[in-house]
């Protein structure tokens, strides 16, 4: 995993007793990480977020595991960074040896371990190592592990067996992971997703806004029967929205006209929104950023990056730009404020246009999402990350991704228990989930009206 892993390990102790080692890198990884973490002494401490300047590569190096003063109760001595990997194949390890060689060379460690859990390629054998890199199987080191434990060593076992529990707090473990994605927007192509929280920070209304005041134009179901017209819909957007179409006998041309009326409620209104304001400075000072992908029909992030002077693009279908303006991709259509050429069936509108759009494997927006989803590391903002086509993107994309790609999610931390325990199983169990789809999450505060989020976005700028 080295320095391109899911996601930091946040773990509590296992019972190195009677688990067992399952068959995967994480696994591995919170085996370990809980095993050291049980055996330091006094004054050693482990870092799972270290990152380390190899100058002459140009990038940070963050290994899984790093040990200021090593481990005495396994004998290791000095700066030793620990990577962990499932399979040792010849032509990633003959990759990874060159940064070693750096980090050695350099003086920037003094130690080097790589445990494994698949048995060795014969051919790595060939492949030179510096002295102070040393290979060790994953059972071989928790072996070592219970034996420790099982004598006393090391203070936190002390502490274990007092019934106490080391927990880092959710607030250090975001500063963690906002450090990896920052590093992340110099080394990688980058790909803003956006959603619907993106405009509702510009005062605009949310789709369940919209479709309320459009329900309010019917002369037999009013707006104030839209809550219970919802729930019989399954609360769904795109089904409520096709049930309004039809009760008001529109089509889809008179439906984005009212659309664009309530975005738009005058022709030239200034959009004021913090939240936007740092999307775009992101836009204009991460040269790496190479698009947004947005799924909101309104083009506030083009107004917004015109005012600070980046050419724009709002990208819909197969149109394209000639004069490399920066690509706003809206995969869900876009309502420009003055009527336009736009093509009203390419928005999706209604449940029967989001089916349309999302069974047909080659449509341009299902092409342009996978394409930044496997190829490079994607931010994504403003989204509940809920909707069924993304986490279906997202699950095709993680299936055959690189190591090289990871993405990153803001949700506002929001728990359905006040009881400390089970909000902290609540958001772990959700941030494994995500893990899955190859998402690390950052959290930020919940009841401030997400005014913590633009400031979490300024400091990649």
């Amino acid at each position: 995993m080295a320095y391109n892993r899911i996601h930091p390990f946040d773990l509590g102790i296992v019972n190195v007793e009677n688990e067992q080692i399952l068959q995967n890198e994480l696994s591995l990884g919170r085996w370990i990480v809980d095993a050291i973490t049980l055996l330091l002494s006094r004054g050693e401490s482990l870092n799972l977020q270290q990152r380390i300047e190899v100058k002459r590569l140009g990038f940070f190096y963050i290994p899984d595991i790093y040990l200021e003063n090593g481990c005495l109760a396994l004998h290791w001595s000095g700066r030793t960074m620990i990577d962990f990997k499932s399979n040792l194949l010849i032509d990633s390890e003959l990759k990874q040896s060159n940064i070693y060689n750096d980090l050695i060379e350099e003086g920037l460690v003094d130690n080097i371990l790589v445990v494994y859990i698949n048995p060795v390629d014969k051919g790595l054998n060939e492949i030179h190592f510096p002295s102070d890199v040393k290979f060790i199987a994953a059972e071989q080191i928790i072996n070592q592990a219970k034996a420790g434990i099982r004598e006393g060593w090391g203070e936190i076992n002390k502490a274990l067996q007092r019934g106490e529990k080391r927990k880092k707090q959710w607030m250090e473990i975001r500063e963690d992971r906002l450090a990896n994605a920052i590093n992340d927007t110099f080394r990688y192509d980058c790909v803003l997703f956006l959603g619907a929280g993106v405009s509702a920070s510009a005062h605009r209304p949310d789709w369940k806004t919209l479709l309320q005041k459009m329900l309010s134009q019917s002369s037999a179901i009013k707006s104030d029967d839209f809550e219970e017209v919802f729930r019989e819909m399954d609360y769904s957007y795109l089904l409520t929205a096709r049930y309004i179409q039809k009760l008001l006998k529109i089509g889809d041309e008179e439906m984005v006209d009212q659309i664009r009326n309530l975005l738009y409620p005058q022709k030239s209104d200034a959009i004021k929104s913090d939240l936007i304001s740092s999307i775009c400075e992101i836009v204009k000072k991460q040269k790496n950023v190479k698009s947004v992908i947005t799924y909101n029909y309104d083009t506030f992030i083009e107004d917004c990056l015109k005012e600070i002077g980046v050419r724009s693009f709002a990208v819909n279908g197969n149109k394209r730009d000639d004069n490399n303006s920066f690509p706003v991709y809206h995969v869900h259509g876009v309502i420009f404020r003055e009527h336009s050429n736009e093509n009203p069936k390419g928005i999706v509108l209604t449940e029967n246009s989001y089916h349309r759009v999302y069974s047909e494997v080659f449509d341009w927006s299902n092409v342009e999402q996978l394409h930044a989803l496997t190829r490079c590391t994607c931010f994504f903002i403003g989204l509940s990350m809920k909707d069924p086509n993304l986490r279906r993107l997202l699950e095709i994309a993680n299936k055959d991704r690189g190591t090289s790609v990871r993405h990153y999610v803001f949700l506002e931390r929001k728990s359905f228990s006040d009881d400390i325990e089970k909000e902290e199983i609540d958001f772990q169990t959700r941030e494994d989930m995500f893990a899955d789809l190859g998402v690390n999450v950052i959290w930020y505060k919940s009841n401030d009206n997400h005014k913590e989020l633009p400031l979490l976005l300024q400091r990649f700028c």
